[in-house]
């Protein structure tokens, strides 16, 4: 049900996702799920990926899809705008759906929105000739300046509509409906032969990033979290803590890349090598996706334990 994007290679193709060929379907936030679940069940012929960063969308849809034998749809809790521009390569999307994104109303927080000069120029790299964005909303003056950038991209030709029937059957557009609020939807579509080239701003790495240390683990008895910048990124050290009943330390750390937010576990244990007494390695737990910040994460973690007086003997990050 769930997207492994651990195994799978960046970009990849839907064949790849699924495991069968067909048209692709992105939605970026999708709320209860029922929307993607009912395109799913309708279009059996093609894949759907569903993104949300919202941990109780993740968990009523997962609830409610348990046992279910939709084999064309997957979920991502996370940014879509991370799948878009990482996991899909150029042009291989079909169609996206945007049903009522958070307008962020304020002036200072303008640039949250998903919609940006740089979203359209990632959205044009990833559909097909003549793939399609569906965009509904709610808010007027997001509406206009969405249609303002989506005009200005160059990439598009864009029609007004009413909405379609299957979105005006959205949790939040039953409940609008009743306050009699007014929608608005567009839809973008791709017109240029020679789509912009936009490559990944996350490289995924092959290997588990791990070091091989040599001296005696340290004893903890305080720990002050601490923050590593690195290029188009940032982790903080947040933790450590003994493992009760064993020799060795777990490290809790979280990485921000952009649109990507990964928290990690790497653990210090003993280690039966020649030349070398301890193994730092980032713990599959989690499923992290190997990306330079799990890299950063062990390099910085290794540096600390190096003031503790280990010595280092071979890295592998």
């Amino acid at each position: 049900m769930f997207l492994d994007l651990p195994r799978l290679p960046f970009p990849a193709s839907s064949e790849e996702i699924f495991e069968r060929d067909g048209p692709l379907v992105l939605e970026i936030g999708f709320g209860d799920g029922r929307f993607i679940e009912h395109l799913a069940q309708l279009h059996s012929e093609h894949n759907f990926i569903g993104a949300d960063i919202a941990r109780g969308s993740v968990t009523r849809i997962y609830k409610r899809l348990q046992g279910s034998k939709l084999a064309n749809l997957r979920l991502y809790h996370g940014s879509g705008l991370f799948l878009l521009r990482n996991l899909l390569g150029p042009e291989s999307l079909s169609e996206a759906y945007i049903n009522f994104p958070d307008p962020w109303r304020k002036d200072k927080h303008a640039k949250r929105r998903l919609f940006q000069p740089s979203f359209f120029d990632v959205l044009a790299a990833r559909l097909v000739a003549h793939g399609t964005l569906h965009f509904t909303t709610d808010h007027g003056p997001y509406f206009e300046h969405t249609l303002s950038l989506a005009k200005e991209s160059k990439h598009f030709c864009v029609s007004q509509k009413s909405p379609p029937n299957n979105v005006l059957q959205t949790k939040y557009a039953r409940k609008w409906q009743k306050s009699g609020r007014q929608f608005y939807y567009m839809q973008i579509q791709k017109q240029i032969i020679d789509s912009p080239i936009v490559p990944p701003n996350v490289s995924k790495q092959d290997s588990m990033h791990h070091a091989h240390l040599s001296g005696s683990i340290p004893q903890l008895t305080n720990f002050e979290k601490f923050t590593h910048h690195f290029q188009n990124g940032h982790l903080v050290i947040l933790n450590a803590m003994s493992v009760i009943g064993h020799q060795g330390i777990i490290f809790v750390c979280r990485v921000h890349e952009p649109e990507l937010t990964q928290d990690l576990f790497l653990q210090l244990r003993p280690l039966e090598k020649e030349g070398a007494d301890l193994l730092l390695s980032v713990m599959n737990w989690g499923n992290p996706i190997l990306t330079r910040g799990t890299s950063e994460a062990v390099k910085v973690v290794s540096q600390w334990l190096i003031k503790k007086d280990l010595q280092l003997s071979e890295t592998y990050y």
